[in-house]
């Protein structure tokens, strides 16, 4: 497998630690939540919780830790490890989003700079790494169709903004004149669409 899917390949998480291994993992990080205040949540808390503990123990097994030559490591441990490699993983994905924003053109389409301009510093504002690591916050409403809806969180984050990317470079490969002429004759009011400019662009220039 990949490293995208072996982070978020939650089934091993599940078949390497039991609900008593993980359960008083997720208890400390409800300790966490609560200030210490309270041992008890809501049903829909606590599963949160512990979809925030899977979520992070997934990602330890990118840095090939969660088995030793002495076994298994303790879950508390598989999850201070995945929570500091998500993290680490919002950081490097927050470079290159900015690198990105250096040489970032929307070409006059409304919903593509809104979105990256706009709802992408959303996600990095609230993200909430601890307690709600799998959730991504954003709608992504400029659509990229290469994005693996499978992933969640900073993994579909960090995808949808390396596609951006690659779309950035493909279409700076254009003057941003041409760019705008081929989705004005594609669509009269191309700013308000919400399609994929690339794709328009590759579409177009085949007719």
């Amino acid at each position: 497998m990949g490293g995208i899917e072996r982070e978020m390949n939650k089934s091993d998480v599940t078949d390497t630690y039991s609900m008593g291994e993980l359960l008083p993992v997720v208890s400390v990080l409800t300790e966490e939540y609560t200030a210490k205040e309270s041992s008890s949540v809501t049903y829909e808390k606590a599963r949160q919780l512990m979809e925030a503990v899977i979520y992070c123990i997934a990602h330890a097994e990118t840095r090939n830790v969660l088995v030793t030559a002495n076994g298994v490591i303790p879950a508390k441990d598989a999850y201070r490890i995945g929570y500091d490699a998500v993290v680490e993983k919002v950081g490097k994905t927050l470079e290159k989003y900015n690198a990105m924003m250096e040489f970032f053109h929307c070409y006059g389409n409304r919903n593509y700079g809104d979105t990256v301009e706009k709802a992408l510093p959303g996600f990095f504002l609230y993200y909430d790494p601890k307690f709600a690591p799998m959730e991504h916050i954003i709608t992504m409403d400029y659509p990229i169709f290469t994005i693996d809806n499978k992933l969640e969180g900073i993994d579909i984050i960090a995808q949808y903004i390396d596609c951006i990317w690659e779309e950035q470079m493909y279409l700076r490969q254009y003057p941003r004149e041409y760019v705008v002429d081929m989705l004005r004759a594609f669509h009269p009011r191309y700013e308000q669409e919400f399609f994929n400019v690339k794709e328009i662009l590759e579409l177009y220039g085949k007719r």
